[in-house]
């Protein structure tokens, strides 16, 4: 890394003439799109490497700033926290893993597998990784992510995206993807590449019951995909929900129509606001669960729309919206439904002073507060997952602190771990999602067949 900044602005100021040269030099021999000379063959490519003259100076700003190794993967600490109980966390030999710290109180711990999913520093890189970690919270395992076979996609470099979405399948396979992705991902227990589709997957990636599907969000819609192959087996698109439920109104609150006093018109589409839905997350009812939920069917979709206040039911068979609930969260992510008929909300609160855990009767609507995060500080502007565990627990992601943690049955913090970076204790890097699994859930870690 440069480390004088007038050697960095050097360096940058003569990347970019040489940019703005070459793509001058394009327009002069015969304009962009009609390609053919040598000159500007070399032109076309230089200027629209990596895929555009936007995402260049993105990349060449954070390189003079000297921050281009973390520039998507940290945040500034929002408040002082007292470290002085917090450990290194324990690796197992051939895993280097800097800045990641943890307390717990062992025996109230519930007893379980945890997988760890975000930006850490291995072997000296930052890195997008899933982290596996023992019943006795041991790293055991380290599956690096990235977008595979997708290069003409042109992927953006996995220091400018952010895993954001993860699922693991009993064989210890991933499925994934990230903010900025421009793919679904399936890697095996070795980190070897099962499949890669393309798209503008994001955010979310939920198994079904059988571990035969994947839900996803796709673009403007959602997608289910085939695990085993990773086709897409159908996408819907939320203009398709819309035309689905005249008369349910809730998914065009962000369209604005112009009063048109002169004229009268009808028949008219207005424009959108910017982030007309944002859709986080996309939930499929569980048949184990279903009793508890008569009104709905398994394999119903539970959604998040997080411009709108808005979490609801949608049938993928038919797109009707079953039910609805808007504003009892304030820009809400990751419903999930409740083996007692209730569904469980992570509720950012965005731009208010904490986050917090809710559930909410989808039958009365009575929203009960399960975690109240004025207790411990928790607070996260954007992102955020949280897992409901064994007898009341709850595991939860604050990916802004970049810290995840653990309640007991009583709501006391019986697990927490922050991911520091080493060369600047005022920065965290963000975790993307914390998850309990069953203590037979992992059996074998596959060390041997990876080496074969």
């Amino acid at each position: 890394m440069i480390s004088n900044p007038k050697t960095r602005q050097t360096i940058l100021i003569i990347l970019l003439w040489v940019i703005s040269t070459m793509t001058l030099a394009s327009f002069a021999v015969g304009g962009v799109g009609k390609r053919g000379g040598v000159l500007e063959n070399a032109a076309y490519e230089f200027a629209a490497f990596p895929f555009t003259a936007k995402e260049v100076y993105a990349e060449l700003s954070a390189l003079a700033s000297g921050a281009y190794k973390d520039a998507q993967f940290y945040v500034e600490q929002d408040a002082e926290t007292d470290l002085t109980s917090f450990d290194p966390i324990r690796t197992a030999p051939g895993i280097e893993l800097e800045g990641l710290l943890i307390r717990a109180d062992h025996e109230r711990l519930t007893p379980g597998w945890r997988l760890i999913a975000g930006a850490f520093k291995l072997n000296g890189e930052i890195e997008n990784a899933a982290l596996l970690l023992s019943p006795d919270l041991e790293v055991v395992k380290v599956q690096l992510l990235e977008e595979y076979g997708v290069d003409e996609f042109k992927p953006r470099s996995k220091h400018r995206k952010f895993v954001h979405g993860v699922a693991r399948l009993d064989d210890g396979s991933l499925i994934y993807t990230f903010d900025g992705s421009v793919s679904l991902q399936r890697i095996d227990a070795c980190g070897r590449s099962v499949w890669s589709t393309p798209g503008s997957f994001y955010r979310a990636v939920t198994l079904d019951d059988a571990q035969k599907t994947v839900w996803t969000l796709l673009g403007d819609g959602i997608a289910q995909v085939d695990a085993e192959t990773g086709a897409i087996l159908r996408a819907i698109t939320t203009d398709e929900m819309i035309e689905a439920n005249p008369s349910v109104e809730i998914l065009e609150l962000r369209r604005l129509h112009d009063n048109s006093i002169n004229a009268n018109d009808r028949n008219t589409a207005g424009e959108w606001l910017p982030q007309k839905h944002h859709l986080n997350d996309v939930d499929p009812l569980p048949a184990a669960y279903s009793g508890a939920y008569p009104q709905f069917t398994p394999g119903d979709l539970l959604l998040s729309a997080r411009s709108l206040n808005l979490v609801f039911i949608l049938d993928p068979d038919t797109l009707k919206i079953k039910w609805w609930r808007i504003g009892a969260t304030q820009r809400q992510h990751d419903p999930d439904w409740g083996p007692d008929g209730d569904i469980m909300i992570f509720n950012n609160r965005m731009s208010r002073d904490y986050s917090e855990i809710v559930t909410l009767d989808p039958g009365s609507m009575a929203v009960r507060t399960a975690f109240d995060g004025r207790e411990n500080g928790f607070y996260t502007r954007i992102r955020g997952k949280q897992q409901r565990l064994p007898g009341g627990a709850i595991a939860i992601t604050s990916p802004q602190q970049g810290r995840v943690f653990e309640t007991g049955p009583e709501g006391d913090v019986v697990f927490e771990a922050v991911n520091l970076d080493a060369d600047d204790p005022a920065r965290r890097y963000v975790i993307s999602e914390l998850q309990w699994m069953a203590p037979d859930a992992v059996s074998d870690l596959g060390d041997e067949q990876c080496a074969l």
